[in-house]
């Protein structure tokens, strides 16, 4: 053969070459690329799942939701729901913890299916205030999730109220 040229052998059908020939090589490009981000998602932790509770029904819910939206988390990880039980802080965070325990079936909530929950609510003149401060802070900590993991449980309270927090920010 002249020099440079290429030498061709035929190649077996029954061999391992032919297979490898017609089927390609066991590391494409793309198995490399799949194994990969299969090791990235091993080593990517999760993001916590956040249930926030609300005393108020639009202006609380509403600013949480926007910045949700606003950093892109996803709607799967924080759940914010306004208190059904009624606006007295204690009422809020009684909430928290039977939405957090039972759940809500017609809300797509699963019971135990969070890592934090906050109870928002306002100072302003209730009288359970500080015995909403009290349970939360007991709570904390001594519920467990569905992945038998502890729950922070928070209260967080807006002095006097969240729209005057609102007007200052």
């Amino acid at each position: 053969l002249p020099t440079g040229a290429l030498r061709c052998t035929p190649l077996a059908p029954s061999s391992d070459s032919w297979n490898e020939a017609l089927m390609g090589r066991d590391n494409q490009p793309k198995e490399r690329q799949l194994r990969r981000n299969a090791a990235k998602e091993d080593q990517r932790a999760s993001y916590a799942r956040i249930l926030i509770v609300t005393e108020g029904s639009k202006t609380e819910p509403l600013y949480l939701q926007e910045i949700c939206a606003t950093h892109r988390l996803h709607s799967a990880n924080v759940e914010v729901q306004p208190g059904q039980l009624g606006t007295a802080p204690i009422q809020v965070v009684n909430y928290a913890r039977q939405l957090f325990e039972e759940g809500d079936l017609h809300k797509g909530i699963r019971p135990r299916s969070f890592d934090q929950v906050y109870a928002v609510f306002d100072r302003d003149e209730h009288h359970s205030y500080f015995h909403a401060l009290d349970l939360a802070q007991s709570l904390d900590g001594k519920l467990r999730n569905d992945d038998k993991q502890s729950v922070s449980f928070k209260a967080i309270a807006s002095v006097p109220s969240f729209e005057v927090w609102l007007l200052l920010h």
